[in-house]
Formats: C-alpha cells, structure tokens, sequence
C-alpha cells in the first residue's frame, strides 16, 4: 500500500540490559509512535516485559559480565544476536529507532544495508562524566576506562551511519559536539507526563519540610553528594528531613555513610517507587535535588515541575533548556558535597520559591504537551521511506 494511508513498519531497540527504571521512557516512546505505524516491534532486554498493547516484543538475551574481556565477549553475541534478529524480520520492518543505547553501530550499519531508515535518539553524552567519577573515586579499572573510551567511540560511528538523529536540546548539541551533524539533527523529546496525575496537591506553603533524591542509585547521578551534604544541611536546619528514592549498587554505601554519622531519624531510603506513586511523594517535598554528572532531559526533573516543587539540579544534558535559574528553578554548577550543601541552603532560603514553582508547573504545561509532540513525531515517522528489501 502506498500514498497517505501508508504507515511505515517500526522495530525501536534498546539497550540489552534495560532497566525497570526505563520503562516508563520506552513506554512513552512506543505511545508516540505507535499510532503513527502500521506494526511496531520492540526488541529490548534486561526488565522490559509488560509492553503496550499491539506491541510484538523480541527479546534479546544478554548477561552483565564482571571482567573486561567476558564483557567484550559478551558485547560480540550480543551484535551476533541482534544480526540475525534483523535478517530475520527484515521483510516486516522499515525503519529502525535505536533508543536507550546507541553503542551499536554495527547492527546500525547492517540496518542501513538492508536499506532500513535508521533514528538514533541521543539522550546524553553519558561517558566523560562518569569517566571523571571512576577517577576522582579510584573505583575504576583499566577495563572499565578502556569501555568509556570505546563506548563513546562506538557511538560516534553510530551518529554518522544514521539517518536522522533526535536531540532532547540545543545545549546537548553544544555538550555531545554534534555541529557536524546538524542537517540530520532534529530537536524534540519524549517526554509528556500525566498532568492530571502531576499536579499541585499540596499548597507550597504547607508542605512539610523535606528534600529528596529521586534516581538511579548510581555514581553519574550524584547521590553520593548529595548524601554527603546531608549532614553539613541538617546542622543548619533542625527540622528538615532527606528522603532518597531509588535502587542501584550505591545502597549499602549510602545506608553505611547515614549509620555512620547517625542520620537514620533524619534520612529515609524508600527503594523502588512505582511510577504512579511518585506524585505522592513529589507534591511532600519542599525542593528536588539531583546533582548528576550525565543527563538527558530527566522525566523526575519534568514530573516535579509539573507537581509545583521547585528543583536544584546540575545544567547537564537539555537541563539548562528547561530549567532557568531563579526562573523556573534552581542550576548548582558545582555538585561536590560542600558546594551542594550550600546550594541547598540558600535555595531553601529563596525568598520566591513559590513563585518558581507556579512558573515551573506553567513551563512544563506549556512545553510538555502530548499533542504537540505527537505532531512533530508525525513528521519524523512520515519521512520514512517503504523499503522491499
């Protein structure tokens, strides 16, 4: 079939390893696109396993492996995999969007063989700055730095082979060095929450007074900085409390670090939070702090401005294109521990935080729209050419 009822066939892949905490972005992505295509399969590992309605899922099996040379080994089935995956459907598809990893140029480039239109979705430039934590911490080996190195390499040859390459904003450009391709770059994202469900409900002013974390316990988040303020924060006020939500392999660390300088009345670690339940525990906090090292266009950071509370995050990834400082809320440009903690003092003291707040929920109502990102996806997906290979 051909002309304007023709939809094109969408296989969307992501990283092998994916986690339960990049559900709700794949699952945003697929109901973007979905209406715009005539089958849509999505091939995935690690958690995924609930996807939407009309949906096919391939999975692609795949095991973390702790030593350098099983990880290489492990990476080579992988792309094996995924070759023979894509020679098997490649009569049923017509497109290829490479999303939540994009360090696999060489099912990219076979993708483009067989004469498939290839989307990479460039969420961050996620290497450099985990590259320095691995240093500054001195939990890094020679394999893991050689895998940073080769990781954003392998990424480069992907943004070349591709067809077009989607960008959350104009500051990832400008930190990702992607002038070189700005004649297939398109600016747009994802992200359009439920602001029925993300919403004031409690007024600002009577909020308890508590600040929280919510993310990925993990080195390029910044949890460990922010936990370490923790004490320096709770000296200067008395009543506030720390709430962090999350899981990941800083845990034990963060639990040990509170025992130690006895916080446990003060700090409550909730684990892992459904995403239907965060709105509860966005609309208690008096401030969202999330001092990462590496970004996209982070949803909790979308969700809380939605919900009226005000956020203190670092201008990584398409941060600085949402957030404006004392505007729509608060940039710290320095996340250790120190600067953090005082950074967290002063925003508190913010004469104006309700004021941020209101701005932040008119930003992200404006900006955050379902219909008018369907529109620019249409235009995306329409481009796609019908292929019979």
């Amino acid at each position: 079939m051909t002309g304007d009822s023709w939809k094109p066939n969408v296989a969307i892949m992501t990283h092998p390893y994916l986690q339960r905490v990049g559900k709700t972005p794949l699952d945003n992505l697929i109901t973007l696109v979905r209406p715009l295509t005539n089958n849509l399969f999505v091939i995935t590992g690690g958690d995924y396993d609930a996807p939407p309605e009309n949906v096919e899922l391939i999975r692609v099996k795949a095991k973390r492996r702790k030593f350098f040379m099983a990880r290489v080994l492990e990476q080579i089935k992988i792309h094996i995999r995924v070759f023979f995956l894509l020679l098997r459907i490649r009569k049923k598809i017509d497109t290829v969007i490479f999303f939540l990893g994009t360090t696999f140029p060489m099912p990219l480039i076979f993708a483009r063989a067989l004469q498939k239109e290839c989307i990479i979705i460039y969420a961050a430039n996620r290497y450099l700055p985990p590259l320095s934590a691995i240093k500054r911490n001195e939990r890094g080996q020679l394999g893991d730095l050689v895998i940073v190195y080769l990781s954003e390499l392998l990424e480069r040859i992907s943004f070349y082979f591709s067809d077009t390459l989607v960008v959350y904003g104009p500051s990832l450009v400008e930190q990702g060095k992607l002038h070189k391709h700005m004649k297939k770059i398109v600016l747009t994202h994802r992200h359009f929450p439920n602001f029925d469900l993300y919403k004031f409900k409690n007024d600002f002013e009577q909020r308890n007074d508590i600040i929280g974390f919510v993310g990925r316990l993990e080195e390029d988040k910044g949890v460990l900085n922010f936990v370490k303020a923790i004490p320096k924060v709770a000296t200067l006020h008395a009543d506030l409390k720390f709430l962090i939500i999350g899981e990941g392999t800083l845990k034990d660390e963060i639990c040990a670090f509170i025992d130690k300088h006895a916080l446990n009345t003060r700090v409550e670690l909730v684990g892992w939070v459904a995403h239907d339940k965060l709105p509860d525990y966005l609309t208690s906090l008096k401030l969202l702090v999330l001092p990462s090292y590496a970004e996209g266009l982070p949803n909790i950071v979308v969700e809380a401005m939605a919900c009226g509370t005000p956020v203190l995050v670092t201008p990584v990834g398409a941060v600085p294109d949402i957030v404006k400082d004392k505007e729509t809320g608060f940039l710290i440009h320095d996340n250790s521990s120190a600067c953090l903690a005082q950074s967290i003092d002063e925003t508190l003291a913010y004469p104006h935080l309700k004021q941020i707040a209101a701005n932040a929920r008119i930003f992200a109502e404006s900006e955050f729209q379902y219909e008018k990102l369907a529109q620019t996806w249409k235009g995306i997906i329409s481009g796609v050419k019908k292929t019979t290979c």
